[in-house]
Order: C-alpha cells, then structure tokens, then sequence
C-alpha cells in the first residue's frame, strides 16, 4: 500500500503536512524508500469498552540512503483520540552524527511534541559548537510560541540534545494553529539543517566508528526496554503486536551499520 493512498497523506490527518515534508526532503537527497515488512506496514484495530469502540489505522513508511541512512522510517497513527507522528533517522556510522527524531502525539487531552538532533555520543563528541549554536537559535524561535515543558529525568535526558524543542500542549484551536504554523516551520528548519549537517560530513576513523555503532545500539535497546510509547500502543493495538513492532522494527539494532 502506498502512503499517498492512505489517511496519511491527506489533511485531515494532523501530520499529513509534516510526513509529506520528510518525504519529499529525503528524495531531494536520493534517498530510496524502503519495502517495510508486510507485518508491520499497515495495521487496523479498534479500542475503547464494548459500548464506544473507535477504529484505528497504523502505517509504516522506511526509506534509505546508499552511504549516509542506515534507515529512516516513519509511524503515522490516526484514530478519533490519537494522532501520531514518529519518526528516526538512524545514520551511517561512518559519520558522526546524532540521530534525527520525532515525536509528535495527539492524545485525548494534550499534545506532545520532541523534537531533536539525538546524539548517540557524548554531546561534546557530537556538536561542534556552529551546529550548537544553529540548534539554540531554532530552539529560541520556537519557544517564542511554543512552551518548553518540563525537564526530563537525568536517565532520559541524555539521549537528548541541547537543541531539544519538548513542547506540551492543551487540545484546543488555539494549539491547532501553532501545530499547523510554527511548529510545521520550525520541522522544516530542523530538518533541513540536520541532512545539510549529514549530507556535509566526513567519514570517521574505524575506532570512532565503533564508538558511534556501541552509542547507536545503546540508545535502540534503551527505546525496546523503556519505550514511553508502549503503553498507548498495547492499548490500541494490543500487547503481542506492540511489543513486535518496538523489538523488531522501531528499535531494531540490526539497522546499525
């Protein structure tokens, strides 16, 4: 199934503006999308008590690059109650540069929103202080609108960047028009910024290259044990499917190279 065919690619869906963008980027820089397996390309469910079940749709989109991605995929999520946008860029290792991830979801009362350069070395390891200051310049402009939530367990926080942008927000119209306005167009600086920065870069020694694979895989297996998500998704898709997808897709480390 094509995405351009789903909910996924239409407005009515909250991030159908924010997946087109990945999309179109990554083909800008011959990125060749990726055949997900069958098994977690497109699921259906319904969730709620006997008397209020809601339908929900799950798509999976993947995409790849010769020499800079390892792998680059996308969870889009629609139901009545939830919408959801994830997305990762898990890069060569042969560049030292941090994964490019996304949060964002819609949940019956709130919204939360990550958006982040996650290092996957120490940050002095990984930033040099040009791209630091670029991430603190986005993150300012965005703050400006948006409110930074509260800060996150030391445990947590060091899978994140200085750049963070952690916004949550209320649901209602107000929160509508920032999402679809400065949060879209700070997306599209962040993730510009980022495949100028991996599409710039030099290959590494192999001992920093192992440096940077030992970092990736710490991360992924972090995200299988304690993924924040897992929850919400055993509750809408079920236990067995859930823990699957998170072992065998979503933070599979076998994407390392």
């Amino acid at each position: 199934m094509l995405i351009e065919k789903t909910i996924f690619y239409n407005d009515r869906w909250r991030w159908a503006n924010f997946i087109k963008f990945i999309i179109f980027q990554l083909a800008k820089y011959q990125c060749l999308e990726h055949k997900i397996p069958s098994a977690f390309s497109y699921k259906e469910s319904t969730y709620g008590s006997k008397k209020s079940k809601n339908n929900v749709n799950l798509f999976t989109w993947g995409a790849t690059h010769q020499k800079r991605i390892n792998f680059a995929r996308a969870v889009c999520i629609n139901s009545p109650s939830y919408s959801v946008l994830n997305f990762l860029i898990i890069p060569n290792t042969s560049y030292n540069i941090p994964f490019f991830g996304v949060d964002f979801v819609s949940l019956p009362k709130s919204h939360l929103l990550v958006l982040d350069f996650q290092p996957s070395l120490k940050v002095e390891k990984q930033f040099d202080s040009k791209l630091l200051e670029k991430l603190s310049k986005i993150k300012k402009s965005c703050h400006l609108s948006l409110p930074a939530a509260e800060k996150m367990s030391e445990d947590v926080a060091r899978f994140f960047s200085p750049g963070l942008i952690w916004s949550r927000l209320p649901k209602e119209k107000e929160s509508d028009y920032l999402i679809e306005n400065q949060l879209y167009h700070i997306f599209k600086e962040y993730l510009n910024l980022y495949l100028k920065t991996l599409f710039e870069s030099n290959e590494v020694s192999q001992g920093l290259q192992q440096d940077l694979i030992n970092g990736q895989n710490d991360y992924l297996n972090y995200r299988k044990d304690k993924d924040p998500a897992r929850p919400m998704l055993s509750s809408l898709f079920g236990k067995d499917f859930t823990e699957s997808l998170i072992n065998k897709f979503l933070f599979s480390t076998n994407k390392v190279l």
